[in-house]
């Protein structure tokens, strides 16, 4: 059993040590804040090198071209959900659809990055922006196509940013509307007219 005269005085110096402080000490906070900084500034750098790979992947397109880009900067798991079509798994198989597609084909393809968002961890991110496709069409007139596009990238084991989910949709389309207003536009007035039953 402990005795009065040596629990008060320890009751008192921790009392009295504790009265003195406002929360964490100065250097704890001190040490908080600069952990902050350097995590901000690695989210930063990581952000950074991110939005980098990204254009180096359009100028890649644009010198080696479009499925040899694909090639390089997609993961080996990755999968594409091209606008209009089914979702394509695998690096590989999406090379071979590109470069089958694209063949007998005259396009550019440049796109700029708008955004690029990492994880806290580092390893993970995504990039957005607007692309613009330059083709010919089959009678022979200049065409230019924009879109938006998605690419999510994760770091490899090599620590090298590589595209895991690349995602695009073309800005004007020929698809049938599909908005109520437009729906009912598409009817005939004999529709719009007849009584309900």
């Amino acid at each position: 059993m402990i005795e009065r005269n040596v629990l008060f005085p320890l009751i008192l110096v921790s009392a009295l040590g504790l009265a003195g402080c406002d929360g964490p000490s100065e250097a704890a906070r001190m040490s908080t804040g600069s952990s902050r900084l350097a995590t901000d500034l690695e989210t930063e750098q990581a952000r950074s090198s991110l939005l980098e790979r990204d254009l180096e992947f359009g100028s890649a397109v644009a010198e080696l071209g479009l499925a040899e880009a694909y090639r390089i900067f997609l993961a080996k798991d990755a999968v594409q959900l091209p606008d209009g079509d089914r979702p394509v798994q695998g690096r590989d198989i999406i090379y071979e659809q590109i470069k089958e597609a694209t063949r007998d084909s005259d396009f550019s393809l440049s796109w700029r990055p708008e955004v690029a968002e990492v994880s806290i961890s580092g390893d993970l991110g995504y990039t957005w922006g607007t692309y613009w496709l330059e083709l010919i069409d089959e009678a022979g007139n200049p065409v230019e196509l924009e879109g938006n596009y998605v690419n999510v990238w994760r770091r490899s084991a090599d620590d090298v940013w590589e595209v895991i989910v690349d995602i695009s949709n073309q800005i004007t389309v020929d698809y049938l509307p599909t908005s109520a207003v437009d729906v009912a536009e598409r009817e005939t007035p004999s529709q719009l007219d007849s009584p309900a039953l």
